[in-house]
């Protein structure tokens, strides 16, 4: 008997799917088992995958710590595990940079089993009662809808430290209009990064104080727990609250508002599904990781189990999108759109510790121009005392 430890996060969407699909796949292959273990949503955006690796054989992962993971020879390079064809079809069938993310210095890190990016969500009931159909497209109508809530409606922007940043880089990513080089080792670029912020700022002047301890998950869950948030214009998509069958009020998802409307520059998120180098069952782990990743899977099982697929394939299933609450086409368009982060072996603590000071900045009402200074001024270092 093979037994195979995972690791995931403590969400249906992460380890409620993987447990269901896990099962089924034990039923079907004997000698094969897994289990799986979960940490916070903290934790999987903060704790490098060099610690997990050395305990588990699976780890669900972000991109962004790809670099790290390769600078430690924490994992096997599935390219090495995994037929060519399997990998060239996962490829050919993801969803915008979905599996680009997990390629680095020439290997596949990772299979991109789950696919999100920053889109907007709303309680269409709530928004019926004041006479708006959906929610605005460009970031001027956002601030009128957000002016205009009568008392007794309340919006909502996920903005702990680790979102704050991200939605700052999202309004980064569209001031720049698809140019590059706009975050670098020294930072942002203050000419696209100060109008950013003055819009982020905005935001936050508009929606409930609590955004600043809120993540995706707590901001969906107070909408679809019948409160009185009924929107949130920047929040990672989250399929579950959209599914008909989920408890509590229904939630509905858009694309992201952007400053002409067209949903470009959202910030990719999404879950990859890796292999340790320390198993001592790689090559059950990447059967595995192939089943998981397969389009069959992904539009039927995984879907049904509560996951998020990867799958370009199953985000354009019309059974899947309407098991989703349409979901899948009301945010397909983002998600092609995606900007995806830096993803060399620093980054991941220039997020950690730039979004905490940009937090506390924005926390002390600075202007935006100190909010980007500050930011800069951390990331500059961090790069500098890893020699870069």
């Amino acid at each position: 008997m093979t037994v195979l430890k995972g690791m995931a996060w403590s969400h249906q969407r992460g380890v409620g799917c993987l447990r269901a699909v896990s099962d089924a796949y034990a039923r079907r292959t004997p000698g094969v088992r897994i289990t799986w273990d979960a940490r916070s949503l903290r934790d999987f955006e903060d704790v490098p995958i060099a610690a997990l690796a050395a305990e588990y054989d699976l780890i669900a992962m972000d991109h962004p710590y790809v670099g790290q993971a390769h600078a430690a020879a924490a994992l096997v390079p599935l390219d090495t595990v995994l037929p060519a064809a399997v990998l060239a079809e996962q490829r050919r069938d993801a969803v915008g940079p979905g599996y680009d993310g997990y390629t680095w210095a020439g290997g596949q890190w990772a299979a991109a089993m789950d696919v999100a990016a920053q889109v907007s969500a709303y309680r269409p009931d709530l928004l019926a009662g004041i006479g708006v159909d959906a929610p605005p497209r460009s970031w001027d109508g956002v601030l009128d809808l957000l002016a205009s809530l009568p008392p007794g409606l309340r919006a909502v922007l996920p903005a702990n430290p680790t979102h704050l940043l991200a939605s700052l880089l999202t309004l980064c990513a569209q001031q720049a209009g698809g140019a590059a080089g706009w975050l670098g080792p020294r930072g942002l670029d203050p000419e696209v990064a100060v109008p950013a912020a003055e819009r982020l700022l905005a935001l936050l002047d508009l929606v409930d104080p609590v955004s600043l301890r809120t993540d995706p998950i707590g901001a969906l869950e107070s909408m679809s727990a019948g409160t009185a948030v009924c929107y949130a214009p920047i929040v990672f998509g989250y399929v579950n609250y959209a599914r008909p069958d989920h408890p509590g009020a229904a939630v509905r998802f858009a694309d992201i508002p952007s400053p002409d409307g067209a949903p470009a520059g959202s910030l990719l998120g999404g879950v990859g599904l890796a292999v340790s180098a320390a198993s001592t069952g790689v090559a059950a782990a990447a059967e595995f990781v192939a089943h998981v990743a397969g389009a069959d899977c992904q539009r039927g099982e995984y879907v049904r189990a509560g996951g998020q697929p990867g799958s370009r394939t199953a985000w354009t299933d019309p059974e899947a999108d309407a098991a989703c609450g349409g979901f899948f086409g009301a945010t397909l368009a983002t998600v092609d759109r995606a900007y995806v982060r830096p993803r060399d072996p620093v980054y991941p603590v220039v997020h950690r510790r730039g979004g905490a000071a940009v937090h506390e900045l924005v926390r002390q009402r600075a202007e935006p121009a100190a909010v980007v200074r500050r930011f800069n001024e951390v990331c500059a270092a961090l790069y500098a005392d890893a020699g870069r």
